[in-house]
């Protein structure tokens, strides 16, 4: 009896492995479940955007700002009212995605380039790994666009008492440093965003997002007070 019940037992549990791998392989597959995992479920937006930008036209005068849905979600152009501003932002891109799409951006050797990246990796990778990420992207642009004038922007922080992120500010804290040690290493501008956005009690100000980690209108507003002398 114990046998048949352990026989059982072990045949409902290869039979619901196998349904598993079965959803997994019709879901498209391992590597497509992390990358969706790791893009926080916008499966192909990342592909798709990057094949935008690469029939875009990014003149030399142009002003680039490059980064994730932080930097997508923003009408920058309007917001300055400036058409020589483009939003090379990607939703949930980190700083691999940013290293990979890097080429078609220093090869139009834009006259500014706004970063700001790495929020997104802190749900996968220590700050050390961000931060060797970090330098590879800062040391390309210095090599094969020297001419750009790179602002090397912090990273925001977060409000997990209105939802939770996944993110600690404790952590972005780390990364901004080392961003900061980086942008001076390299001689860039280091724009500290996270002061402008930090309340007292260490978090993103309510007043400037909705989910914890997005920017409302008001949010933009207060980037846009924070940088508009090195745009204009």
């Amino acid at each position: 009896m114990q046998k048949s019940l352990l026989y059982a037992s072990i045949g409902l549990n290869l039979l619901f492995i196998a349904a598993f791998l079965f959803l997994i392989q019709s879901l498209g597959g391992f590597s497509y479940l992390l990358y969706k995992i790791q893009n926080r479920g916008v499966g192909m937006v990342y592909d798709h955007r990057k094949s935008l930008f690469a029939v875009l036209e990014t003149a030399p005068e142009s002003i680039v700002f490059l980064g994730n849905s932080l930097t997508q979600q923003c009408e920058w152009a309007e917001l300055f009212n400036n058409p020589a501003i483009k939003n090379r932002g990607i939703t949930g891109d980190m700083t691999t995605g940013v290293l990979a799409r890097l080429d078609e951006i220093v090869a139009a050797k834009p006259r500014k380039l706004f970063l700001l990246i790495g929020v997104n990796d802190l749900l996968f990778h220590p700050p050390s790994i961000i931060l060797e990420n970090y330098q590879q992207i800062l040391q390309k642009i210095k090599k094969d666009s020297p001419a750009t004038q790179v602002y090397v922007q912090s990273i925001l922080p977060v409000n997990n008492a209105l939802r939770s992120t996944g993110i600690k500010n404790a952590d972005i804290r780390v990364v901004n440093s080392g961003i900061q040690a980086l942008a001076k290493e390299f001689d860039f501008p280091y724009l500290d965003l996270y002061q402008a956005f930090v309340t007292p009690e260490g978090r993103m100000n309510q007043k400037y997002t909705y989910d914890g980690i997005h920017l409302n209108g008001e949010g933009y507003l207060n980037w846009k007070q924070a940088i508009a002398t090195h745009v204009e």
